[in-house]
C-alpha cells in the first residue's frame, strides 16, 4: 500500500528540522522517511529498557523523553531530557552493546522511529549500501563534533563540572556527604588505603524527637549530628548523612583499635549534645548506637563493608543501644594498634 502523501511529507518536514540530519540531502532524507515509522507512547511507557536492543534511532515529533538510570542504591535517576525536534539513542544505531540506561514517555508523546519496526539497518545496508554508507558519514561527522564539542566544555569548565558534582553529592540539610557519594566513593576509599574504617551511627530515641517535638525540632537535631560528625574528621576523611538519621564516618588509614576509639568517641559527644537547643526545652540526652566494621579485615569489598557496619549498628540498638560494637579498645591487644 502506498504511504500517503501527507504523511511522508509530514516526516520530511521533521527530519529537516533535526540538527543531526541537517547534512543530508533531500534524497537521502526521503530514503530515511521511507524507512522510518511513527510510535505514539502513553504518559510512563517504557520506549526502551536496559540490555540488548535493535539498532535503532528516535526522534521526537510532539511530546518529550526521559531516560533514566540505574543508580548503585537501585533506584533510577532522570539524566537526560529530549523535547520535540530532537534525537536520542543515535548511538544505538551505531553500537550494538546492550543500553545502560532506559527511556520513558513523559506525558503522551509521538515518535518517528528509524528503521521502522520490521526493518533491520543491516538488511538496509545491504540493499542500499552506498546512499546509507553515505548517511552514515554524515551521521558520524555530526556525532563526532559534538563529541568533541562535549569533552572541551568539560575541560574548559572543569571547575564547575567539579561544582555540579559536589551538589550532587552533598545532603542539602547537613552539608555532609550523601549516600550517592559513599555508594560511588568507598570502594575508591579502600583502594586507596591499606586499611579504611567505617562507622556508622545511628541515634537511639531521634524517633522521640520528632513525635514530641516536631519535626522542626528534628531537622535541627540531624543538623547538629551533622556538625558533630563534621568535628570527628581529619584530613582525607569523609562525613555521610546516609538517610534519614542515619551517619557513616570514612576513616582512611584507622586500624580497628584506632576506629572502635573513634566510635567511643562520638558516641559520647553525641550524649553531650544541648538538646534545649534542638526541642526549646529540657529533654533526655540525645543516645547513639554505632557500628564499626574495619577493611580488610572484615571485609576487602565496599558493599560488604557497608552492610557489616549496618548489621553491627542495629545488633548495638538491639542490645539497647547507647554502644558500639564492636566493643571499644579494651578488647583489642596493644600490639593490634598502629
Amino acid at each position: 500500500m502506498a504511504r500517503r502523501p501527507s504523511e511522508s511529507a509530514g516526516k520530511l518536514a521533521l527530519l529537516r528540522r533535526a540538527a543531526l540530519f541537517a547534512p543530508l540531502t533531500q534524497v537521502e532524507l526521503r530514503l530515511l522517511a521511507a524507512n522510518s515509522a511513527y510510535r505514539s507512547c502513553a504518559a510512563g511507557e517504557r520506549i526502551f529498557g536496559e540490555g540488548p536492543h535493535d539498532q535503532e534511532l528516535h526522534l521526537v515529533k510532539s511530546g518529550a523523553v526521559v531516560i533514566r538510570k540505574r543508580a548503585p542504591d537501585g533506584n533510577e535517576r532522570d539524566i537526560a531530557r529530549f523535547i520535540e525536534g530532537e534525537v536520542f539513542a543515535e548511538m544505538d544505531l551505531l553500537d550494538a552493546s546492550p543500553r545502560t540506561a532506559s527511556a520513558f514517555a513523559d506525558g503522551e508523546v509521538t515518535l518517528l522511529r528509524f528503521p521502522a519496526p520490521g526493518l533491520a539497518f543491516r538488511d538496509l545496508l545491504d540493499r542500499r549500501p552506498e546512499a546509507f554508507a553515505r548517511i552514515l558519514e554524515k551521521l558520524l561527522g555530526v556525532i563526532a563534533g559534538r563529541i568533541r564539542a562535549a569533552n572541551r566544555l568539560v575541560s574548559e569548565k572543569t571547575p564547575w563540572v567539579e561544582e555540579l558534582k559536589r551538589q550532587l553529592h552533598r545532603d542539602k540539610l547537613t552539608g555532609l556527604f550523601n549516600r550517592t557519594y559513599l555508594d560511588e566513593e568507598l570502594a575508591g576509599f579502600l583502594a586507596r588505603s591499606g586499611r579504611t574504617a567505617l562507622l556508622v551511627l545511628k541515634p537511639d530515641n531521634f524517633k522521640t524527637i520528632n513525635d514530641t517535638c516536631g519535626h522542626d525540632a528534628g531537622d535541627r537535631t540531624l543538623v547538629m549530628l551533622g556538625e558533630l560528625v563534621r568535628s570527628r574528621l581529619a584530613e582525607g576523611d569523609a562525613g555521610v548523612r546516609y538517610r534519614g538519621d542515619e551517619f557513616c564516618l570514612v576513616l582512611p588509614g584507622r586500624a580497628p583499635a584506632r576506629a572502635l576509639e573513634a566510635a567511643e568517641a562520638v558516641r559520647q559527644a553525641v550524649r553531650g549534645i544541648d538538646m534545649r537547643k534542638a526541642t526549646g526545652r529540657e529533654f533526655p540526652p540525645l543516645t547513639a548506637s554505632l557500628g564499626v566494621a574495619v577493611s580488610p579485615d572484615d571485609s576487602p569489598d565496599a558493599k560488604a563493608l557497608v552492610a557489616g557496619a549496618f548489621e553491627r549498628m542495629w545488633d548495638a540498638r538491639s542490645a539497647g543501644g547507647d554502644r558500639v560494637l564492636p566493643q571499644g579498645p579494651a578488647t583489642v591487644p596493644p600490639e593490634a594498634r598502629r
